[in-house]
């Protein structure tokens, strides 16, 4: 029998006898309005990392229980926080949304998340959703992606791009005199100067949707 992966053992064979109990991880992925293998790669590929809220909201209505009893243990206690503080007391992540097919709004967040035990530190961290098709299948659309502004850059690694009131998500390749270069997708590389840049933010982790 597959067994479910290591460094999250505990957490997920609940999940699985939760789930088990009332009905099957099809069924139960079915129900959470995502694909029929959605449970079963969050139990074992650990794809997503942690469960969105929405799903993790969603799951608990189906299984009647509190949605916390389906939250990841690094997400209920902050790493400069006692063991016995709430995890509703410990600041969340703002998340931005779509501007157009290809942007994204950072004027205001259109919703909240669960900061990952990675960001606990991290003041200036946020997430996005991801729209650009043009990033599959990497970064597929609907994918939600964490944002480190205190990262420093490598080329390779997948940044959110901050124009002025709007962002995209791209591949780092690398500075230059005058700016940076970038691949928006499809590996078609654009040079961008330093001028239209407000932001460049190293992308730290994804969940998938």
């Amino acid at each position: 029998m597959k067994m479910v992966l290591d460094g999250a053992d505990g957490h997920r064979q609940s999940v699985l006898a939760l789930i088990r109990t009332k009905s099957t991880l099809k069924a139960a992925s079915i129900a959470c309005g995502r694909n029929h293998g959605y449970f079963h790669q969050y139990l074992f590929q650990s794809k997503p990392r942690f469960l969105p809220e929405d799903v993790r909201i969603k799951l608990a209505q189906y299984l009647g229980i509190g949605e916390s009893r389906l939250r990841e243990p690094e997400l209920l206690v902050s790493a400069d926080m006692p063991v016995s503080a709430s995890a509703e007391t410990r600041p969340r992540l703002m998340v931005y949304g779509r501007a157009s097919d290809l942007e994204i709004d950072m004027t205001s967040p259109v919703a909240e998340a669960e900061r990952p035990a990675t960001l606990a530190h991290v003041i200036d961290a946020f997430a996005a959703y991801v729209h650009d098709a043009a990033l599959s299948p990497c970064l597929p659309v609907g994918s939600l992606v964490y944002v480190d502004p205190s990262k420093p850059l490598r080329p390779g690694d997948f940044v959110l791009v901050r124009r002025a009131a709007t962002a995209r998500i791209a591949v780092f390749r690398g500075r230059h005199a005058d700016g940076v270069m970038l691949d928006f997708g499809g590996g078609r590389e654009e040079s961008i100067g330093i001028g239209q840049l407000a932001a460049i933010c190293k992308i730290v982790g994804v969940d998938y949707p």
